[in-house]
């Protein structure tokens, strides 16, 4: 039995109507996940803002995700988000379908394995609903790693070419896998000597020595390699260089996309390790070297070593499909940061490369389905224990709202960030403009229903104003101490004593919440 596309189109609707149910039901109960509020306000800024519009669209950083999310602004700033998330996990759903219809293995089962993840994987579903950058990253991975795949079965450079634009694509949705190109280094090597081999019929050792004494054939090698890597990193690095070429003319820093909280949602999004070990939460930390962490990512998805079990091919779509592994290893080199879920959810999308196009069945069809089931189970159960020792703040949260039982609440829950923007909306008007810094208050202003009557940072009087405030505002947004990003704003409650000391301010607190006070200071 294979899935024609009609069918495959038909579940791949039912996973969207899946998906939309769980994020409203999320919603609803008042998860709202900052990274989607951070792209939301974003594009607000975008369509709202009359001033530095190409500084938001050119700055913006990760790339992809933001521009894909701006498709998908006419359903509402908000939801935007949500919905590329959404798409793109199906997309990947729906290229996976596709591809097991092609694999040597069991198919019902490899059908099985992914309706499993999709619909029951938290850290899917997780992709999916929370409007975060993650289902680009494993959107693209997929298709990069599927392209160079095809091109192994094809040697064409087309695939070749496809495999460049989704690694820069992947790239552009988080900069770490920059150091993937590292990680194919060895391989292409392997590939182009597999490109020129002669005397087929000789033992392989002996057609690479063959290859490798021949004047004439080591200059193929050498031309075939460049070739390759020219057209597989060219795209990506030059798209790197000019995304910073323009950052260093519109912002003056050419990584102004990596180190800015007002291009970059990671600045202040991710937890730091300082702070995790700071509130003593997650055990997932003490993880994070370079031996232990792929080793532990493994752990978390059996179905890899299923794909592993399963192999038959050359040593360089075996080093392919343990490319990610040493990407990893690299990139925990200089870690300041908690890795969270894109970095483990990799790893199944991988295995399934390898299944649909490198795995033969071994033993029998039977033990070859039971091989799969087994890597499936336990890489579901992998998911859960991930959420249960998680040190992100916001997928702790996300685990409380399902373990202690709040995603079903009689009313609709009113998030903190939604109570303070209903409040300024109903003080601010023309007489009385509120100086606002979205460093920290993007989550308030994406619940904005516009942008009249503040003063933000992207507006050219903003300096002048924060140095005497009371000359042209009525009211200003301080984060409080205990506010998370307290400091990466400059309206904070430390500089808001500096000022009603050095300038005489007289202010008022007139609406107060956990994270933050409106000051009115006429």
């Amino acid at each position: 039995m294979k899935l024609t596309v009609q069918r495959i189109r038909f579940l791949s609707l039912l996973l969207v109507i899946y998906y939309l149910v769980l994020a409203w039901i999320f919603n609803r109960a008042g998860f709202e996940h900052s990274e989607r509020l951070f792209y939301a306000e974003k594009i607000m800024l975008l369509f709202e803002n009359s001033e530095n519009t190409l500084l938001t669209l050119g700055t913006t950083f990760p790339t992809t995700s933001y521009l894909i999310n701006i498709l998908f602004t006419p359903f509402g700033y908000l939801f935007a988000p949500i919905a590329g998330s959404i798409v793109l996990m199906v997309a990947l759903f729906f290229f996976m379908l596709k591809d097991i219809n092609d694999s040597e293995l069991p198919f019902r089962t490899l059908f099985f394995s992914v309706l499993v993840l999709f619909f029951f994987h938290p850290q899917f579903v997780y992709a999916a609903i929370s409007g975060r950058n993650i289902a680009a990253i494993v959107l693209f991975t997929y298709l990069l790693f599927r392209s160079l795949f095809f091109y192994y079965q094809n040697q064409t450079t087309y695939y070749l070419s496809l495999a460049s634009v989704y690694l820069g694509a992947l790239i552009f949705s988080e900069i770490k896998f920059l150091w993937l190109i590292l990680g194919f280094l060895p391989f292409v090597v392997l590939v182009s000597l597999e490109g020129i081999k002669t005397a087929k019929g000789e033992p392989v050792a002996l057609q690479y020595y063959q290859a490798l004494n021949n004047r004439s054939l080591r200059r193929k090698l050498v031309n075939r390699t460049v070739s390759l890597y020219f057209i597989l990193y060219l795209l990506p690095l030059a798209a790197i260089f000019l995304f910073r070429t323009l950052n260093q003319s519109h912002a003056g820093d050419p990584t102004y996309f990596l180190s800015s909280q007002y291009s970059n949602w990671r600045v202040t999004g991710v937890s730091s390790i300082a702070n995790i070990m700071e509130r003593g939460s997650g055990n997932n930390l003490n993880k994070q070297t370079q031996i232990i962490f792929p080793i532990f990512t493994l752990f978390l998805a059996p179905i890899f070593f299923s794909a592993l079990f399963l192999f038959k091919g050359k040593l360089y779509k075996l080093l392919t499909l343990l490319t990610p592994l040493i990407f990893i290893s690299i990139s925990l080199i200089d870690i300041q940061y908690y890795l969270t879920t894109e970095y483990y959810i990799i790893i199944p999308v991988i295995a399934f490369v390898g299944l649909c196009f490198s795995s033969t069945i071994k033993l029998n069809r039977f033990m070859t389905s039971v091989i799969l089931l087994a890597g499936t189970g336990l890489t579901l159960v992998g998911g859960f224990y991930y959420f249960s020792q998680t040190a992100d703040f916001e997928e702790q949260h996300f685990v409380k709202m399902v373990t202690e039982n709040k995603l079903m609440p009689a009313e609709k829950v009113v998030t903190e960030d939604k109570i303070l923007a209903e409040y300024l909306t109903s003080i601010k008007s023309e007489d009385r403009p509120v100086l606002i810094d979205d460093a920290a208050a993007y989550g308030i202003i994406a619940h904005l229903p516009n942008l009249n009557h503040l003063v933000m940072p992207l507006q050219k009087n903003f300096i002048t104003v924060i140095e005497n405030p009371s000359l042209s505002v009525q009211y200003i947004l301080i984060a409080k101490i205990n506010n998370l990003r307290h400091n990466f704003t400059a309206m904070n409650a430390y500089n808001m004593v500096q000022m009603q000391n050095r300038l005489n301010l007289k202010s008022n607190r007139v609406f107060e919440t956990q994270n933050w006070i409106v000051y009115s200071i006429r």
